[in-house]
């Protein structure tokens, strides 16, 4: 027959086994250091997981009062970036699996559920002493004291059971997280409540992160993480309110307005909650008549597994018990081996997920992994779109179907691809869409839909398509657009509209014209000085401009089913954003595994955004430097490749005051170099090639390229000679002839496929193509 069970701690864990134990017959006793089951408040929002914590909720027989608890709608899912720009965003359409309910409603669930008396409170205990045959002898601080037949340690991180079984003690994992709270949101705080929306947000930096919780009543719950020492911490004094939330706010300097408001509007004073972990294998041999279950076992870092993981802990100990009456001691072991092989697991986990939303990618890899379907996702075609409103003469859509046809750099079983409005002045209608390869197309979802609407600044993914890929495969993307859209959010150069109707995946596709988007290089550098606009048919073959591929919304293709050996971000202005890096995976033999990105933006600059007159020319590389290159997923390397549009647009196109010293340009380049290798990417430096003779305006932008390249190629680090493989030999301030396009400044499409040869050398040196 089975003994009464001793339970330390009125958590979760210890509730579920307890009510589990009830509903088979098995006395349980809980004593709990809380005077009242409302001494203190028992935390915010959890996802119950389906296959941890809705299993327990099963076993103990509440699913039904559980359900009547979920907070519908707050498995949305949010990522802004300090901005505020919104990188990621999920609705709740029911279909998560991981429901969300306030702590304290589950655990007055499970208290309503135990018979009166089951938990006696106010009573905290102080010393354990084995008794022997399995006895253990309990202490409390009030005095009393009880012996305990079989005794289960529930009681958390500084547990006083643990010490029967183990001398491991918590240690502080360097991250603390400030809970604060704000009221009424929707009237008092509007800009920071739709930021929030309807469930969680995530803001977060490499170290610093914000979490926000939307809660019933128009509460948001906040947690405000910060990878710093006790040390540090111990400096602010969380008695003086305004102080510590000055002191945290700090490091939050240039958040947006509504994000710096969850720390300083804050209606609770701020509360420091310092983050231990135990041992990741933490186990402990048999000692008759006692055990451990959630964190009072394998404590570790906030992964949303920690009460799911307690509740099943909980259930799984009280079945195991039901179904050994005569040999508690067999049931005890069974159950601590299921349970050590799980958490050793889960504890891997949270340390692999804290590094994706606090690490050196964040919160790039962190979208990634709750954004990809668990699947590892590869690119295999991008680019960086930029921001055309009022600049560019290409019509808007209305009724309209686009087709774009982007080259496959890898291959693979599954496809989606991402659609941005990041520069918008209203949302994105998409009624229908499709992806095709060869003859084949597939219906694309959103969510399960077949349309959607994409918010200003955010991006939508289409659901996985299973489709497969080969490299060099020509990838058609489809889009109906039903109502007028503008043509905002572009790159890229060529692709085909529709005459008016859906046309998603016909064959063949009813062009109004191939209308390719109005290329007109006069805005990096201006008619006057250029002389005539850029016309590939105008020039022999290989002579004329590289355009390639491209078109509004679509920003990254992505496959499945595939391991790269390396993802390359090609990242810099106009002669990137033209093509080499397209001629570089052309050239790559298809087992080199190695997907090129194209990342380049026409105009762009390393230092300083585009000015207003130009938008489409983007933010300056040091502040896209995230979203293109920790944005694209998987990036191992880097090739920064800009040109000469850091000094070759002042005075000219912009103030001259924006001409930049020798020092400035490289402390750009160095910062750029110096975030990458903190993420873990090699980073490759490309040599700057020439700029036409009429656009240089004095002597001193030749000599400032050519200081620039001296730096380049003795700085130590991995560089592409990609002026000495297009200059002239008899003039090396002047692009070779046949290498340039009717500029003379940017590269012809011989000119492209020189710099591709050049790059891929590079890649064969770094030792990532095949052994021939």
């Amino acid at each position: 027959m089975a003994r009464p069970m001793t339970i330390i701690g009125a958590g979760l864990g210890g509730l579920t086994l307890a009510r589990v134990l009830h509903l088979h017959g098995i006395p349980a006793t809980v004593y709990e250091a809380d005077a009242s089951a409302g001494a203190r408040t028992q935390g915010g929002q959890l996802d119950i997981h389906e296959h941890t914590g809705q299993r327990a909720l099963e076993a103990a027989g509440l699913t039904a009062e559980f359900r009547a608890i979920i907070h519908a709608g707050a498995e949305a899912t949010r990522v802004l970036d300090p901005r505020g720009v919104l990188l990621f965003d999920e609705p709740d359409d029911g279909t998560g699996g991981r429901p969300e309910a306030l702590r304290g409603d589950l655990r007055r669930l499970l208290l309503e559920s135990l018979p009166e008396g089951t938990v006696q409170w106010g009573r905290k205990l102080t010393g354990v002493a084995a008794l022997g045959d399995g006895r253990h002898g309990l202490s409390f601080a009030d005095g009393s004291t009880v012996t305990a037949e079989m005794l289960v340690g529930a009681d958390g991180a500084w547990s006083k059971v643990r010490p029967v079984l183990s001398s491991a003690n918590p240690v502080y994992s360097d991250m603390t997280f400030v809970e604060t709270y704000l009221y009424d949101v929707d009237e008092r705080h509007p800009a920071t409540a739709a930021a929030v929306g309807a469930g969680v947000m995530y803001a977060l930096r490499p170290g610093r992160g914000i979490t926000a919780h939307r809660e019933a009543s128009g509460v948001i719950h906040t947690y405000v993480e910060l990878a710093r020492s006790e040390e540090w911490f111990a400096g602010i004094d969380f008695g003086d309110a305004a102080a510590a939330t000055a002191r945290i706010a700090a490091e939050f300097e240039g958040w947006a307005p509504e994000l710096l408001a969850l720390i300083t509007d804050g209606e609770r004073p701020p509360v420091a909650r310092m983050i231990h972990a135990l041992p990741d294998d933490h186990r402990w041999s048999r000692v008759p008549g006692v055990t451990l279950i959630g964190d009072a076992a394998h404590l570790m870092p906030p992964s949303g597994e920690g009460a799911n993981l307690a509740m099943l802990d909980g259930a799984e100990l009280a079945l195991a018990l039901a179904a050994h009456p005569d040999d508690q001691e067999a049931a005890l072991a069974g159950f601590e081996e299921t349970m050590f092989a799980r958490s050793r697991d889960e504890a891997t986990e949270a340390q692999v997920i804290q590094e994706l939303c606090l690490g050196e990618r964040a919160p790039y890899a962190f979208i990634g992994f709750i954004g990809g379907h668990g699947l590892d996702w590869v690119p295999a075609w991008g680019q960086a779109v930029s921001d055309y409103r009022g600049e560019d003469d290409e019509p808007d859509f209305d009724d309209i179907t686009v087709r774009m046809s982007v080259p496959a750099g890898v291959g693979g079983s599954q496809i989606r691809v991402e659609l941005s409005n990041r520069f918008a002045d209203g949302p994105v209608r998409i009624g229908h869409a499709a992806i095709g390869v060869g003859s084949r197309f597939v219906g694309a979802t959103f969510n399960g839909q077949p349309s959607v609407e994409i918010p200003v600044g955010a991006s939508r993914w289409t659901d996985p398509i299973e489709l497969n890929v080969a490299k060099g495969d020509d990838i058609l993307v489809d889009v109906y657009l039903p109502g007028p859209t503008p043509y905002a959010t572009a790159a890229g150069f060529r692709f085909d509209r529709s005459l008016p109707g859906d046309f998603v995946e016909s064959l063949p596709f009813p062009l109004e014209g191939s209308a390719p988007a109005a290329v007109d290089e006069s805005r990096e550098f201006p008619a006057p000085n250029t002389g005539t606009a850029p016309d590939a048919d105008a020039e022999p073959d290989g002579t004329g401009w590289s355009l390639p591929a491209g078109g509004p919304f679509l920003r990254t293709v992505e496959v499945a089913g595939t391991e790269p050996k390396a993802v390359v971000v090609a990242f810099g202005g106009s002669s990137t954003a033209m093509g080499w890096p397209q001629y570089t995976a052309d050239l790559l033999p298809e087992d080199a595994a190695i997907a090129v990105v194209n990342r380049g933006i026409s105009g762009n600059r390393v230092r300083l955004d585009a000015p207003p007159q130009t938008p489409s020319w983007g933010q300056a590389g040091l502040t896209r430097f995230d979203d293109d290159v920790l944005g694209t997923a998987g990036a191992t390397h880097l090739v920064i490749a800009y040109n000469s549009n850091d000094w070759g647009l002042p005075g000219r196109v912009t103030a001259i005051e924006e001409m930049p010293t020798l020092a400035q340009l490289v402390a750009g380049y160095q910062e750029l170099i110096d975030r990458a290798e903190a993420a873990g990417i090699t980073v490759v430096l490309a040599t700057i090639t020439p700029l036409a003779p009429e656009l240089r305006v004095d002597a001193h932008r030749e000599e400032l390229r050519q200081d620039l390249n001296t730096w380049i190629r003795t700085s130590g680090h991995e560089y592409v000679d990609f002026d000495a493989a297009i200059r002239s030999d008899a003039d090396p301030s002047r692009l070779e002839p046949r290498y340039a396009a009717p500029d003379h400044t940017h590269p012809s499409i011989d000119g492209s496929k020189r710099l591709a040869r050049a790059m891929v050398d590079t890649l064969d040196r770094l030792q990532l193509l095949p052994v021939r």
